[in-house]
């Protein structure tokens, strides 16, 4: 009994206790202001997981007046003096941001800057102290067709931060996961290396490589059945956005494919970017001008000329140094054609500089004269050869005024070889010729310098390099000789000579195709006993080569057969000659 009644009053302690503690805690609670109030429903619905999301890399600075915000969008709210750090905060699906016992922000159909104000103006009703600061924090993520002139048309998901030139520039660039076969690749490479040795040849021209049809005809179908047509080249000149418009939701971009025949405007001449671009209604010379992105250095600004075909002359145009029309502006028309006019001077060069290396007595740069300094006289200039100069291994290094293809080394080969009428062995010969050429200077140190030999002092040309080596004192045979390796060089010798201090040919030789490779050329040579082994050069001897059963019998029934054949002949010439 007196168990129940202890049980019964604790009961009813804790009762009061807690009774007491909530009336404290409503009490507190009613005790605080408004905008403690109000900071407290913030940070209960301001967080910052909001900020963990995926990124993608950035395509474009976000202009606040025309991007729509949308579900997901993340935005970072300040107020100031309530919250001294930004919060983050997803819109809700319904466009909406809830703040409970404080009132709903519709957030519709508005831009960014219309956010932005609207989000400032609802909390200023609070308190007109406070200042508020609203951003962008995270773009949502959209679902994007993009079909058409692309290199990968596709569905894609990207930021709805992209404008539409992003999207297409990310449709054109090769993706980390996308799974391509080895010869869409190649393919891909060559065309790239086609256009790229068209913008080479056309790079001092002053003109276009060709018409530029898709980037002012871009279509971006809406989700709301509407459509715009995208002038990409205009919203880039202009550093108008609103041509270059942001993706959203369920948009379609369709990229044409390149026309033949369509209105055609174009500029030329000394500007950064000459182009050829399909002919706009409205179109402005003003806008034309602003197409070529800057003179060149060679611009002569004032030859500037505009050719329109209704009046079939060409008018004077006054700039400024940065193309911007001085005076009226006027609209064009189709055909138009502007002209920037070049100060172009032939450039004669008459000095270069050239570098000799090795066993000279001053080894460094000179310069010289072109189309006047000869081997000879650089050696002079040099203080002649040291006693340690070998000759015979001398050589110089022209330097190549075309590079070699970056995606594709046989790309000039494939040139040359267009129009050739080689053989089968012969193209294979040849490419491995042209896979190693060396740019060597064709001339002989030792016929210049020993035999006084003029025809090989050659003109100097700027950026040769010219190389004088040490002797090396060793010849190097290789194949089928008995004990291949180094042999130590002796003046005057030929090959059969250096084959004996070899060992001699081995067996499974073949002699007669033994052959010297020059150490200053590697070009092979037949090794009769005239000719001088220098140091540095290989001595190569191959074996008999492998020849299937078959090839033998069939060379042995050709044989048998001409035995016979003459022997028949034979037989008849004696039966005849006897009667």
């Amino acid at each position: 009994m007196y168990r129940n009644i202890a049980t019964c009053i604790f009961l009813f302690l804790v009762v009061i206790a807690n009774h007491s503690n909530l009336q404290a805690q409503i009490k507190g609670l009613s005790g605080m202001s408004g905008d403690e109030l109000l900071k407290m429903e913030l940070e209960s619905q301001f967080s910052d997981d909001a900020m963990r999301s995926e990124t993608m890399p950035v395509g474009n600075i976000i202009d606040p007046e025309l991007y729509f915000l949308g579900p997901e969008d993340i935005l970072t709210i300040q107020i100031v003096p309530i919250m001294n750090n930004p919060r983050s905060i997803k819109l809700s699906p319904d466009m909406s941001i809830m703040i409970p016992r404080v009132g709903k922000i519709d957030m519709r159909g508005l831009t960014l800057k219309q956010a932005q104000d609207s989000i400032e103006s609802f909390f200023k009703a609070f308190n007109p102290k406070f200042e508020v600061s609203t951003n962008l924090r995270a773009a949502r993520q959209c679902i994007v067709k993009i079909s058409g002139n692309v290199l990968y048309p596709s569905i894609y998901t990207m930021p709805s931060s992209y404008q539409v030139s992003t999207a297409i520039l990310f449709a054109n660039q090769l993706q980390k996961n996308t799974a391509i076969a080895l010869p869409q690749m190649e393919a891909l490479l060559q065309v790239q290396e086609a256009e790229r040795e068209t913008e080479r040849r056309f790079s001092e021209s002053g003109l276009s490589t060709k018409p530029f049809y898709s980037s002012r005809n871009i279509i971006l179908l809406r989700k709301d059945g509407t459509s715009l047509t995208i002038d990409l080249e205009k919203a880039a000149a202009t550093n108008d956005a609103s041509f270059d418009p942001y993706v959203k939701e369920g948009d379609e971009i369709i990229v044409p494919f390149d026309r033949d025949n369509f209105p055609m405007i174009s500029i030329s001449g000394g500007v950064t970017r000459p182009i050829i671009l399909p002919y706009k209604p409205g179109d402005k010379a003003s806008l034309l001008l602003k197409f070529g992105y800057g003179l060149t250095d060679d611009a002569d600004i004032n030859n500037i000329k505009i050719y329109m075909p209704s009046q079939n002359k060409q008018i004077l145009l006054k700039t400024d140094k940065s193309l911007n029309l001085i005076g009226e502006d006027f609209e064009i028309e189709p055909g138009a054609v502007i002209i920037v006019g070049q100060n172009i001077t032939p450039q004669s060069q008459s000095t270069g500089t050239v570098s000799i290396k090795g066993q000279v007595r001053n080894p460094g740069n000179y310069l010289i004269t072109l189309r006047n300094t000869r081997l000879r006289d650089l050696i002079d200039m040099a203080g002649g050869f040291t006693k340690d100069a070998y000759l015979p291994l001398a050589n110089i290094v022209r330097r190549e005024s075309k590079l070699k293809s970056l995606t594709d080394p046989r790309q000039e080969t494939y040139e040359i070889m267009q129009y050739s009428d080689l053989t089968m062995d012969d193209t294979t010969r040849y490419y491995i010729d042209m896979k190693y050429k060396q740019p060597l200077v064709a001339t002989d140190f030792v016929e210049l310098f020993e035999k006084n030999n003029n025809i090989n002092d050659v003109l100097l040309y700027d950026g040769d390099i010219i190389h004088i080596p040490t002797n090396p004192g060793l010849v190097f045979v290789n194949g089928q000789v008995k004990n291949p390796g180094y042999v130590e060089f002796e003046e005057g010798r030929n090959m059969k000579w250096y084959i004996e201090r070899a060992g001699g040919f081995a067996e499974g030789s073949e002699p007669d195709r033994a052959r010297i490779i020059r150490g200053r050329t590697n070009v092979w040579i037949e090794g009769s006993d005239d000719i001088i082994v220098y140091a540095g050069d290989q001595i190569y001897a191959p074996r008999v080569p492998d020849e299937p059963t078959t090839l033998k019998l069939q060379r042995y029934a050709v044989l048998a057969s001409l035995i016979a054949t003459f022997s028949i002949l034979l037989s008849t010439i004696v039966t005849l000659s006897t009667r």
